[in-house]
């Protein structure tokens, strides 16, 4: 068999992790790595390009993407990379680009979609969420599926909880999915999206801009559909080192967890902390 030549565009674990699988595949050659700068500071631990560095890899920085158009490779391979890839890039490959999506596709394009999952839950009655192998289009997380992974969603997860679920199983989709990728029979398992059914959404980065504050008389609320909807809100606002969801209580700003996470230093000593209980019931 010969070569599969790849250049991962991508940064955080779950990239350092589809570079081990590729890495130990024998017919496979990853011809470079383009992420973020080693300077730059993410909420995450670890640098994918210290971490590609290490290994003898030849890495790029994310405003040297276009320099990959001088390098021949049959495979694209994008896993957590920050930017949209414009058609030269898409196009450049031989056998196409794909993309590794947090998130069930068609259901949830676009940004913040483990909060979104937990709170979309209970109204649509989709307690799963996914991971998806996708070829890429031009237009965002819309092109041809390869394959899908799906886990649970529960009532008590918060989002980093469905995070960390979620990242085991695309590191198993991955695994999974790279032997067709390896051979090209991704080109045979591709699924256009029109044909799944089911809700489809679209969230973009700014999707959570202003819904971390909860007023208090929405936490004092005796209808209980309202108050699992906040409890929702809360779990789904839950993701640290983020800042979480919170109220104002005798004009003290008081953090909403669904968790006993820490919220990151800076915060954690100004303000307090009051863990959200469970309303039961679906």
């Amino acid at each position: 068999m010969s070569t599969t030549r790849i250049a991962l565009f991508g940064s955080h674990p779950l990239g350092e992790a589809c570079l081990d699988c590729l890495d130990a595949h024998e017919d496979v050659r990853v011809e470079t790595i383009v992420t973020y700068s080693p300077e730059q500071d993410n909420w995450w631990d670890g640098s994918l390009y210290e971490y590609a560095r290490d290994r003898g890899h030849d890495v790029r920085t994310i405003d040297e993407a276009d320099s990959v158009r001088e390098i021949e490779i049959d495979y694209l391979l994008s896993v957590y990379y920050p930017n949209i890839l414009g058609p030269e890039l898409l196009e450049h490959p031989e056998e196409g680009a794909l993309n590794l999506h947090q998130a069930e596709l068609p259901r949830y394009r676009g940004s913040n979609v483990f909060s979104h999952a937990i709170m979309n839950a209970r109204g649509d009655d989709h307690w799963r969420y996914g991971t998806t192998l996708h070829f890429m289009a031009e237009e965002v997380d819309a092109g041809d599926i390869v394959a899908r992974k799906f886990v649970p969603i529960t009532e008590d997860d918060t989002a980093r909880d469905l995070y960390l679920r979620t990242r085991l199983a695309s590191v198993e989709l991955f695994a999974e999915s790279l032997p067709d990728i390896v051979s090209g029979r991704v080109h045979d398992l591709r699924t256009p999206q029109s044909e799944f059914a089911g809700e489809r959404y679209f969230y973009t980065k700014e999707s959570l801009d202003g819904a971390k504050e909860i007023p208090a008389d929405r936490l004092a609320s005796d209808d209980p559909a309202e108050r699992r909807a906040v409890y929702d809100r809360i779990r789904a606002l839950d993701f640290p080192p983020h800042e979480p969801a919170w109220t104002r209580l005798a004009g003290r700003k008081v953090y909403l967890t669904g968790s006993h996470h820490g919220i990151g230093e800076g915060t954690r000593n100004e303000t307090a902390s009051l863990t959200a209980p469970a309303p039961g019931g679906r």
